[in-house]
């Protein structure tokens, strides 16, 4: 039976058509997931194809995969099935009328191939090859360029903070129009802002968490636990704007509300990178012992040797313990791959199941999955060692900017004060005239320099840790992780730079 049966279908337009058999319509494709769909698709196709199907049980299997591809695969097979088009025809009508090149050129070959005769086995895997080459080559030329889109969002961010610094010394100098400030201030946000949206665009985009029922014990820790702090740190952040409570206090609550969800799901991310580099070598190893001593995957999950894995011993234990109790296989394998949590285990199972449980080779199935995972996982590495540094490079430099902005505000504003004890004795009657003293006798400059530097403050408190979930890419609450550590920097500089700025300034009034 297929194991595809047991598994939820994306909620898409095209699923809800899989049952009538019927022509989906042209929508939108996402071609950013265009490309590793198209590559899982073809080794899943190139896997069940060793079991010599006839080609319309292949191409009726590999139409109810929820990917991106499949709708062109069920287009095909509606051809061939209801209008009684043999299957290079069919290949080379879906062709002709696609949009994306690269299935474009797919159909048209596997058009000529058909009506050569070649066979689907070698020319699914020649293909599978292929496209796993060309998203290599495309994820690869992603992750160099974000390396350079990491370097100037880190130059925008900073010089958001250089304006701030502008400002305030312009502000010492000469009177600076309302008017002004405010464009400032907006030009900043604003360019923060499409700061972390390049990020979004310039970062490859996967699914590397599936979205399964049966999830994680973390992904279950973490959505339980935001069912909670959600709602929680709602009504504790509206608490506190009524109250009148200071922002750094508000930030820090809101951090210590957010973190319990972000990190059971930041620990997750770290787990679904070890399980995905382990599950290429224990797919081969099944299919290889399989073909070897001619045994069932069953039977061959008894005679491996388990210390060779580490982060999928456990699942691999309750998954031989629960075959050996008779459980359903699919069931079995299905929360195998539930409690993985991982997406590309999700699809190189699947692939592996499918193939051998309709009579294919388990020994070329098993390498095939395992060449499929192996280089998900390495590119993933190649990704993890520009998004890990740029994550501390981001935290730092939010924890740097965050303090200079508040003690930039909280010097002017002692400075300020100073200026107007000094202009109240009588010391300083010959310099009333210079720019400076505005800032005694007209205080709404001073309150349009801190809500320009709140303002920046909670953008790049917001931003940052959007920015760096976007690099590292993973599950969603991971934003949730790296949002209570900004907050936490935030609120501590808000509450710890104004006091270190005034025993600066009583240390420097006992000097004199």
């Amino acid at each position: 039976m297929n194991f595809s049966a047991f598994l939820p279908k994306l909620k898409t337009k095209d699923s809800s058509k899989e049952a009538n058999n019927v022509p989906t319509k042209k929508g939108a494709v996402n071609t950013e997931l265009l490309g590793v769909d198209l590559f899982c698709h073809l080794t899943y196709m190139a896997a069940i194809s060793t079991s010599k199907l006839p080609r319309h049980i292949i191409f009726d299997y590999s139409s109810k995969l929820p990917y991106m591809s499949s709708r062109y695969i069920r287009d095909v097979t509606f051809l061939a099935h209801q209008l009684n088009y043999d299957y290079p025809e069919a290949c080379r009508i879906i062709g002709q009328r696609t949009k994306e090149p690269e299935v474009r050129a797919l159909l048209l070959r596997m058009s000529n191939s058909f009506a050569s005769g070649e066979g689907e086995s070698e020319f699914l895997a020649r293909e599978a090859w292929v496209a796993g080459e060309i998203y290599s080559e495309q994820y690869q030329h992603s992750v160099e360029s974000l390396k350079k889109w990491t370097d100037a969002y880190t130059a925008l961010t900073l010089s958001a903070a250089l304006i701030v610094v502008i400002c305030v010394v312009s502000m010492l100098i000469f009177p600076m129009d309302k008017n002004a400030i405010a464009v400032l201030t907006w030009f900043m946000l604003v360019a923060i802002m499409a700061g972390g949206w390049i990020m979004y665009r310039a970062s490859p985009k996967e699914s590397k968490t599936h979205s399964l029922e049966v999830k994680s014990p973390e992904q279950e820790i973490g959505t339980k636990l935001l069912k909670v702090t959600a709602p929680l740190a709602g009504v504790v952040g509206l608490a506190c704007l009524i109250a009148g409570a200071p922002l750094g206090l508000t930030m820090l609550l809101l951090a210590v509300l957010l973190l319990p969800p972000g990190l059971a799901l930041f620990i997750d991310d770290r787990k679904i990178d070890k399980r995905d580099a382990e599950i290429g070598g224990f797919l081969r190893s099944l299919g290889s012992i399989s073909k070897a001593i001619g045994a069932t995957i069953a039977e061959t999950l008894d005679r491996l040797d388990y210390n060779a894995l580490h982060s999928l011993k456990n699942l691999a234990q309750r998954l031989k313990a629960s075959l050996s109790f008779g459980i359903t296989p699919q069931l079995c394998w299905q929360r195998f791959v539930g409690e993985s949590g991982s997406e590309t285990i999700h699809r190189s199972v699947r692939t592996f199941y499918d193939g051998v449980e309709l009579g294919g080779d388990p020994e070329i199935i098993g390498t095939e999955c395992a060449d499929l995972a192996m280089k998900i996982s390495l590119l993933r590495d190649k990704r993890k060692a520009v998004s890990s540094s740029f994550a501390y490079l981001c935290l730092v430099m939010h924890a740097a900017i965050v303090a200079l902005l508040v003690g930039i505000y909280q010097v002017v504003l002692k400075f300020s004060e100073a200026l107007q004890t000094a202009g109240e004795s009588g010391a300083m009657e010959g310099l009333t005239g210079l720019p400076v003293f505005q800032l005694i006798h007209d205080t709404s400059q001073l309150t349009q320099l801190q809500l320009m530097t709140t303002a920046l403050i909670i953008i790049l408190t917001l931003v940052n840790p959007a920015a760096i979930k976007f690099v590292e890419g993973g599950h969603n609450y991971k934003y949730l992780f790296y949002l209570s550590l900004t907050l936490a920097i935030s609120g501590f500089c808000l509450l710890l730079v104004p006091s270190m700025v005034s025993s600066v300034f009583g240390f420097i009034s006992l000097i004199k």
